[in-house]
């Protein structure tokens, strides 16, 4: 079985279409053009993996009709990112047990006081997510999945990507950056599969522009690169025209193998 890619959302923590945009990526009737706030679903040999839990998360689930979360691992505590965690309830309720979070430990901090009632005494009549948070120090092993966390600098803040391996294959997940770091770039090099964060063509002080996106990918030489992370100023077709063939841009619902090359 070949470990596989769901890119759930692949957008901006606005979304395309922005609210009250009438930009032509906005109106675009390209559904590669359609965003939610990024999220990935990894599965392999029946074992569901996700990360981040965005504020479309029920959404995207019920599109894509995830069967289960075995684990969730944070990238950081931006809003986009954690705003569907409760929805994790209803895993809870199908698979009858508690699912492990993984983060560091100041976005361990930020998920708790968030959701301070996770952890809050039982109540008779509530609902909520049964979730064992779990500070990331270092590569987890789950069954057949390593997951190795990524540092990289989200502007001034310290963030993480996610390198998959499974079955053979490697896949390295970094959303939210503005710099790779050379001990990151020496973990993901050769990789069979990169995702990586590609904002726009202007500058942004904490995401990756596209060209920046390009150079990075050149030394991580990866077999396969995705693009992630566009906001409203990058049409899917156009960009995509741009490209060289190892180079693709993602999109919400796309599935990627993840089988070495």
């Amino acid at each position: 079985m070949v470990m596989e890619a769901l890119f759930l959302g692949t957008g901006t923590s606005c979304g395309v279409p922005m609210i009250g945009c009438e930009c032509k990526v906005c109106q675009s009737p390209d559904p590669r053009d359609r965003r939610r706030r990024t999220s990935l679903y990894l599965s392999f040999e029946g074992q569901g993996i996700l990360v981040d839990t965005p504020p479309d998360f029920r959404e995207q689930v019920l599109e894509h009709k995830i069967p289960r979360v075995d684990a969730v691992f944070f990238t950081h505590a931006h809003a986009d990112h954690i705003f569907g965690l409760d929805d994790i309830r209803r895993f809870n309720t199908m698979q009858g047990g508690v699912i492990p979070a993984y983060a560091d430990k100041d976005t361990l901090a930020s998920l708790n006081r968030v959701f301070d009632y996770i952890s809050a005494p039982n109540i008779l009549g509530t609902y909520r997510p049964e979730i064992a948070f779990r500070q990331l120090d270092g590569p987890v092993r789950l069954k057949n999945v390593t997951v190795t966390p990524l540092r990289v600098q989200h502007g001034n803040q310290p963030t993480y990507g996610f390198l998959f391996e499974g079955g053979g294959a490697r896949l390295a997940y970094i959303p939210d950056c503005k710099v790779m770091p050379s001990e990151t770039l020496s973990l993901v090099k050769g990789v069979d599969v990169v995702v990586l964060d590609a904002l726009r063509h202007r500058q942004h002080a904490t995401h990756m522009t596209i060209a920046e996106s390009l150079v990075c990918l050149s030394q991580v030489k990866a077999k396969r690169a995705y693009l992630i992370h566009m906001c409203h100023e990058v049409g899917h077709a156009e960009l995509e025209a741009a490209l060289p063939p190892n180079i693709r841009v993602a999109y919400d619902g796309l599935r990627v193998p993840c089988n070495p090359l």
